[in-house]
């Protein structure tokens, strides 16, 4: 590949703008018949292309922006925008167009067009973006610039705006490699007005409670949203109405659940507990998965039964919910996992209402509660052994079990009233069997 005119670089030019203009001051028309699809996806990264000769011409890819967001990996547009009035003074791309934190040109305080102002079309690298026209085949109309949305002036808004417009097209959980094209600067207006204006936030609020089956719980679907809110890096107007979304009149009917798929991080985020204990609820059929391996945080698992089984319990006075009952909780050892066994297991009397999480909608009758959690202590030392008995039935020294324990190999449990280190009586089977011994708790 070579070029007769091989203009020198602008200063802060990208290296997707400088090869459309390479291209366009050797009278290419057309980018495709010089350069292949994989080829200019490279360039437009900022990655080599593998070609030595256009890679050696190219100015050296910049670092955009110090932002992170957790939708996607890297920080790098890969669709344009630009200033129309800057390509039509200066006839080139700069750098900092492809940082998708900055959507409008400081130097002529106007929006950075990613669309056409006439067809709506998304706009293209072209080499008829250098000349300042649409770059759609139907449409090929000169681009004219539009004015700024002021709380698109600020990148830490321009973030939060993201998370919200990509709650709009998109599910907020799904991760990506760069910011989707789908994301247009029209998109993020949308986005800004529902986080600074309450009744726009009311109205996107009502617009999704109408379209989830009124069999779903509330705080599955509003999951997206609770994620955004606390993500964001700036304060809104709308804050207030966001949190606040349970509050609304949504009816929600206690009849069964659809089916409601997560990968397993998720789903343990959503019903409130540690990951590790999605296995718990795996065992006792509580959730679902189609893998006979090991739940990975991605293996995707089926978590209705939860809400089906507690949609059977409606609320009615005299109860308190776990939230309030946090300290007693966390007191006896008692978890968010043993109350949804005991429910299974008809061991306690609650009632449920749909709210933000699960600590939230289960209610309690706190004398019986109390008893709950005194039992599950009770239940907890005849399922575990102290470390000394341990190396006694075992035969394995102490100090091997500590080390054991130490290297996350054996995973001990603490119970109230003592701050000894117990193994369950599972794990001590375990440690038999290696040491070849034959020992049979009752489990």
């Amino acid at each position: 590949m070579q070029f007769s005119i091989t203009p020198a670089h602008f200063e802060y030019e990208s290296a997707i703008g400088y090869l459309l203009r390479l291209l366009k001051e050797n009278g290419v028309l057309c980018a495709s018949r010089v350069i292949n699809k994989p080829m200019l996806n490279d360039v437009i990264k900022g990655k080599p292309s593998k070609n030595v000769v256009l890679d050696n011409l190219l100015p050296e890819a910049r670092k955009l922006s110090l932002l992170k967001i957790k939708c996607w990996t890297h920080s790098q547009l890969l669709t344009p925008q630009v200033c129309i009035e800057c390509i039509k003074q200066q006839g080139y791309f700069r750098a900092q167009w492809q940082n998708p934190f900055l959507r409008h040109c400081i130097i002529h305080e106007c929006a950075l067009a990613s669309e056409c102002s006439h067809c709506n079309e998304p706009l293209t690298f072209s080499i008829d973006l250098l000349n300042g026209y649409c770059t759609s085949p139907r449409c090929v109309k000169s681009l004219t610039s539009q004015p700024c949305n002021e709380m698109l002036k600020e990148p830490e808004r321009v973030h939060d705006a993201y998370l919200v417009a990509k709650v709009i097209f998109d599910d907020i959980s799904a991760r990506t490699n760069y910011p989707p094209k789908e994301i247009t600067y029209t998109l993020l207006e949308k986005a800004v007005d529902i986080l600074n204006n309450p009744d726009c936030a009311k109205k996107f609020l009502d617009e999704r409670a109408r379209n989830i089956p009124i069999d779903l719980p509330l705080n599955i679907e509003f999951n997206q949203i609770e994620i955004v809110i606390q993500n964001l890096l700036c304060d809104w107007a709308s804050l207030t109405t966001l949190c606040d979304m349970y509050c609304h009149d949504y009816v929600r009917a206690n009849e069964p659940t659809s089916q409601l798929w997560y990968t397993a991080q998720i789903a343990a985020e959503i019903i409130g507990i540690p990951f590790n204990q999605i296995t718990i609820l795996h065992e006792l059929g509580l959730v679902k998965s189609l893998s006979t391996k090991t739940i990975l945080s991605n293996t995707r698992i089926e978590i209705s039964n939860i809400y089906s089984m507690l949609s059977q319990f409606p609320n009615k006075g005299g109860y308190v919910p776990l939230t309030e009952q946090h300290s007693l909780m966390t007191h006896h050892n008692v978890c968010l996992v043993d109350v949804l066994t005991a429910i299974q297991n008809n061991q306690l009397s609650i009632v449920y209402k749909p709210m933000s999480n699960l600590m939230h909608s289960i209610g309690v009758l706190p004398e019986e509660f109390i008893t709950f959690c005194k039992l599950q202590v009770q239940l907890m030392r005849d399922k575990t052994m102290s470390l000394a008995k341990v190396a006694e039935v075992a035969k394995v020294a102490r100090v091997e079990l500590l080390r054991l324990i130490n290297t996350g190999k054996l995973k001990p449990v603490y119970i109230q009233g003592s701050n000894s280190k117990r193994i369950h009586n599972k794990d001590v089977l375990k440690l038999a069997k290696a040491q070849n011994i034959q020992l049979s708790l009752d489990i």
